[in-house]
């Protein structure tokens, strides 16, 4: 890749090193970029992605694998026993795309069915939260909707239809499911007043936002930084545009940020930047984009953080190019994997292809082009997947089951 304008950092995790993830068969081909090896008898991912204490995979096959926290049965497995190793989710679906929430996780299957397991105390799983606040294996979602696209927030999730159309469950304390109703929660979709036929839709913390076939984004739900991007700090109810009039191709977000890719190749981020997640840490919260700087084209965009849950959480974004090439930018995580917040953006130098990323509250994983999970950082929980609990200044291999 030809060197880019502008200063920024190269990070080297020495080693072993590294939001809706589509199934598809592992490697990317076209050149000579080795992963590091996988540890013995480890599984083949497709994709991993991954919550404030838990992570999940997903095999070429279909099948989900789930390990970490698992208070309130989050890995889906049919108990509430935690694990360090991956463990296969239980009720046999096959799944094309899942996607994990700060405490829960859902999935997408290959009959265009929703799939939902974990913390529901505001009904994000489905299911009604006076009944179970915690769904220990996959349940079905309420409707007859042919679903393409699932997206786990912290207390919400949305859905894309076949047809466009995007629908929100749970939490609607600050209008984020976008039905324009100002009630508190529904475990039930609710289809979002969107003015456009959509083809991307992200459930952040207490905010979500689509991408539009035309290209533009709309975001609603709360704006206090400034997250909306409209270029106020009011909650809305119902999407409206993002400012700027810029047009997008891909959309990533965290608790309280958004980000975008336009078509044009430029990464642009607005909202809250406590921990420099907006790609320069001298900056306010900013009600409308700003384009963040030292990047190289990206083809993958995902935002993190915990920071309205846990305080010592940082807020952080990560993007892909189009190489497999790793970019991370804003607070440094647990663990060490990198030692402090970031003057903007830099790159996790590995030599290694990655095929998506998964953004924790406090930790980081990746599959390699190879198929081959790795994660670093926290690991109190045991949701680095490494048979141990113990953090973890650079990534290592998932172990087997």
């Amino acid at each position: 890749m030809e060197a880019m304008r502008g200063s920024f950092r190269r990070l080297d995790l020495k080693g072993v090193v590294v939001a809706a993830i589509l199934v598809g068969a592992p490697g990317c081909g076209g050149d000579d970029l080795t992963g590091p090896p996988a540890p013995d008898g480890a599984i083949q991912f497709a994709a991993v992605t991954a919550g404030y204490f838990h992570s999940c995979g997903l095999t070429p096959a279909g099948r989900a694998y789930c390990w970490g926290s698992n208070t309130w049965g989050t890995l889906g497995d049919g108990t509430r026993t935690s694990t360090n190793r991956p463990r296969l989710v239980a009720g046999g679906q096959r799944f094309k795309a899942i996607e994990s929430g700060s405490g829960h996780t859902c999935g997408v299957t290959t009959a265009g069915q929703v799939y939902c397991w974990g913390l529901n105390d505001e009904g994000q799983v489905g299911e009604d939260w006076e009944k179970n606040l915690g769904v220990n294996e996959p349940r079905r979602l309420p409707g007859s909707q042919f679903w393409v696209e699932v997206s786990a927030g912290h207390d919400h999730s949305c859905g894309l239809t076949s047809d466009g159309e995007a629908w929100c469950w749970g939490d609607n304390s600050a209008g984020h499911l976008g039905s324009g109703d100002t009630f508190n929660k529904s475990f039930q979709p609710l289809r979002v007043a969107a003015s456009e036929s959509l083809t991307t839709v992200i459930a952040g913390y207490y905010q979500s936002c689509a991408l539009a076939r035309s290209g533009r984004a709309y975001c609603w739900g709360s704006n206090a930084q400034g997250q909306i991007g409209d270029g106020t700090n009011q909650n809305r109810l119902t999407p409206v545009p993002v400012a700027g009039d810029l047009t997008f191709r891909a959309l990533g977000g965290g608790d309280a940020f958004m980000c975008g890719i336009t078509t044009g190749g430029a990464t642009w981020c607005w909202g809250s930047n406590r921990s420099g997640e907006l790609g320069d840490p001298s900056l306010p919260d900013q009600v409308v984009p700003v384009r963040v700087e030292g990047l190289p084209e990206l083809r993958k965009i995902y935002g993190a953080g915990g920071a309205f849950t846990l305080p010592s959480a940082p807020a952080y974004a990560c993007g892909l190019t189009s190489a497999g090439e790793a970019w991370c930018w804003g607070g440094a995580i647990r663990g060490g994997l990198w030692a402090a917040g970031t003057d903007g953006p830099i790159r996790v130098e590995s030599g290694i292809r990655f095929r998506n990323l998964a953004l924790g509250a406090e930790h980081l994983c990746g599959v390699t082009a190879e198929g081959w999970a790795f994660c670093g950082g926290g690991n109190y929980a045991g949701q680095l997947g490494d048979g141990t609990g113990q953090d973890r200044s650079s990534l290592v291999g998932v172990v087997r089951p």
